[in-house]
């Protein structure tokens, strides 16, 4: 296949992506030839829409059912291709996804070479570098198309376990479990920002099990279908939270069509120094830009100054002002770890209304 058709192939994947930082360029062509083969990739082709159900992909296509789902299911394999009803009519949809975070995640857990999996850390990590660049080079013009046109698409779930707010009542949290109980299909992955820093050389300094993320639903089908994670059950799920939060890990859902209003259909568990969109925030690339319903509080006359909520706190809201900890409740997501981490018990949560919480990334040099 000639340049021009890879190039025509990393176009309709960037498009599909709606995101405004990522590039037909040779960075994506590289990925698009190291997960596809030729016929994959002029199947993509179809997909100028970015959602079609297999009827309208007959008629685009003109191959019969068998070869065109044998064709589908190659591209879900390699995790390009989403497959889900539509939400009213029930018709299976088939989904072209996004480079990151989607075809990051897919590609690094699927089972595959050392060798191919280090070359995929590598390219990501290049995308990210090239996405800081335009971000940065562009910091006026893009700050605010991601603060005023994208929503946020990402809800923080405080850690699992009951949280005394200053009236002395304690209520339940806005429960990870409670979303796992409302699901009969869930599925553990290999958390793949983890596996991608490993292979870089930059293993996790939180945790060494990097089995931690949840999926859940149409997503935890796909996933086992497909040989991305194994089913789990419920309790074996709430064991992995409540890990997680032991490890100062967030628990962040992300929904449907990246639309927080729809179903959940992922749990993951994040810390600052492997998670993608943490690390994309920090060195540059997009805003950190979610939604919470809860917000730390420091008591000071418990706390000792010692630091640790500052060390832990993920989004670095936390300061250290005359020997007492400070929160900055603008950057305050919610997760709790400051809670859970915090030996004099001097931090709680208290609940809010739904509040979005958008922090600019940082200028920072760029370097290849």
């Amino acid at each position: 296949m000639s340049e021009k058709l890879w190039q025509k192939a990393a176009k309709i994947l960037v498009r599909a992506s709606g995101n405004p930082l990522f590039q037909a360029n040779d960075t994506m062509i590289e990925l698009l030839k190291t997960l596809l083969n030729e016929e994959q990739a002029k199947f993509l082709f179809n997909f100028r829409n970015p959602i079609l159900t297999l009827e309208k992909l007959k008629e685009k296509t003109g191959m019969e059912e068998n070869d065109l789902k044998v064709m589908l299911n190659s591209l879900m394999d390699e995790g390009f291709i989403f497959d889900k009803p539509n939400d009213e009519s029930g018709i299976m949809e088939y989904h072209l996804l996004a480079p990151i975070p989607d075809i990051f995640e897919y590609s690094l857990v699927k089972k595959g070479s050392t060798e191919k999996r280090k070359k995929l850390a590598k390219i990501y990590d290049r995308m990210i570098v090239e996405a800081s660049k335009i971000t940065q080079e562009n910091y006026e013009t893009i700050m605010p198309i991601f603060k005023d046109e994208m929503p946020p698409f990402t809800r923080i779930l405080p850690i699992d376990e009951e949280l005394v707010v200053p009236q002395e009542k304690t209520l339940p949290t806005d429960e990870a479990s409670k979303i796992i109980d409302k699901n009969d299909i869930i599925s553990l992955s290999r958390c793949p920002c983890k596996f991608q820093r490993e292979l870089l050389g930059d293993p996790c300094k939180a945790t060494e099990n990097q089995f931690r993320c949840i999926h859940l639903g149409h997503f935890g089908r796909y996933f086992i279908e497909h040989g991305f994670g194994k089913q789990i059950s419920k309790e074996e799920a709430k064991k992995v939270l409540l890990e997680a939060a032991q490890d100062g890990l967030v628990h962040k859902t992300f929904h449907y069509d990246w639309d927080i209003d729809k179903e959940e259909n992922c749990i993951c568990n994040c810390c600052k120094c492997c998670c993608i969109i943490f690390q994309s925030y920090y060195r540059g690339v997009w805003p950190f830009h979610t939604q919470t319903s809860y917000i730390a509080e420091v008591d000071e006359s418990k706390c000792e100054g010692c630091g640790t909520c500052i060390e832990k706190c993920p989004i670095e809201a936390l300061s250290l002002i005359e020997g007492k900890s400070y929160l900055d409740e603008n950057k305050c997501i919610g997760c709790g770890v400051c809670v859970q981490q915090c030996p004099e018990g001097a931090i709680t949560l208290r609940k809010t209304e739904l509040r979005r919480v958008f922090i600019p990334t940082p200028k920072v040099d760029v370097y290849d």
